[in-house]
């Protein structure tokens, strides 16, 4: 590509339409190779469209330089900027649901110890209006349509909300089970990724595990409606990010990702670890670095952090 932009800096006359074979042929190179090198160049603002209909230029590599700097800073700028404000709001929410922790009544907060006596309680749950879930991936061997426990609920009209991560999606026997509960009239979306377990039930009552890794520890119901405000906040920020699977297109974007790898993007400009990214998505690590590797491919990127950059001027980031 170098040797190309120092032969047009010394014939900055030829026009597009016979550029391409007497460059290839000046260079020893195929038409194929220049092309691609040439197209590179005008991405990068190197080659730009001349006054005149047809013909294209270099610029001077000390203005082409200086632009594409400037324009790199733009963008880092802009990626550190949203960081700081994404940053901020998690310590915001931390800060607040540790306050509330601190100085809640006991009648605001159930402890269940062990994922038995968490279940029990569930089941006297009588919801009236509404409950709203994001689900963990889990097995579906054990999924049975007539023991189904929000089947009743469905039936006397209660609204239901459950936000499913990519992975389960992708398993086997899945789609079923989700139109079986889309059929009875729930609602149903997929997130790229997922917080943790979250019931939220009749907007009273919002059920987290005790430990977000080891559902085996229990769960905690917070009856607080600052807790419940919080959890049904953070519910609906996840639902607005999700796709209903029978009506929408899951698996490429406008550009050419997947959800799962928009999501990874995302989780990349925030700074999260490859082990990070991987629990979020409920994937392996392998999983996660061949993601990266098929990405950077794609935009042309050598590392992380142009792949991120690159990422942004696709819109693939926002």
């Amino acid at each position: 590509m170098i040797a190309l932009y120092k032969t047009l800096l010394q014939r900055p006359d030829l026009g597009r339409a016979t550029r391409l074979n007497e460059l290839a042929d000046e260079l020893g190179r195929s038409e194929g190779e220049t092309s691609h090198d040439l197209q590179k160049l005008r991405d990068l603002g190197f080659v730009v469209p001349s006054w005149i209909e047809g013909m294209e230029y270099p610029l001077d590599p000390a203005l082409s330089f200086g632009r594409l700097a400037t324009c790199r800073q733009q963008e880092i700028d802009a990626l550190t900027e949203q960081l700081r404000a994404d940053q901020l709001a998690a310590s915001r929410f931390t800060a607040d649901l540790a306050n509330y922790l601190v100085q809640r009544r006991t009648g605001d907060v159930e402890i269940l110890e062990g994922r038995e006596l968490a279940n029990q309680r569930m089941l006297r749950f009588r919801p009236q209006k509404s409950v709203w879930g994001i689900a963990q991936d889990t097995p579906t061997t054990n999924w049975n349509p007539e023991t189904f426990t929000d089947r009743q609920h469905l039936e006397r009209g209660v609204e239901i909300r459950y936000i499913y991560p990519e992975s389960y999606w992708k398993r086997p026997g899945v789609r079923e089970i989700l139109e079986f509960i889309t059929g009875l009239g729930g609602k149903i979306r997929i997130a790229p990724s997922i917080p943790f377990r979250l019931t939220i039930l009749d907007y009273e009552s919002a059920v987290i595990g005790i430990d977000p890794e080891d559902t085996s520890r229990g769960a905690a119901i917070h009856h607080s409606r600052a807790v419940v405000r919080m959890a049904m906040e953070l519910f609906l920020s996840y639902w607005d990010r999700g796709f209903e699977p029978f009506t929408e297109e899951l698996w490429a974007r406008d550009g050419g990702i997947s959800a799962q790898e928009a999501e990874f993007l995302r989780l990349l400009v925030h700074g999260a670890t490859d082990e990070q990214v991987a629990r979020k998505l409920g994937v392996s690590l392998r999983t996660v670095r061949r993601i990266a590797a098929k990405l950077s491919e794609q935009v042309g990127a050598s590392g992380r952090f142009e792949l991120g950059v690159r990422a942004a001027q696709r819109g693939w980031v926002e």
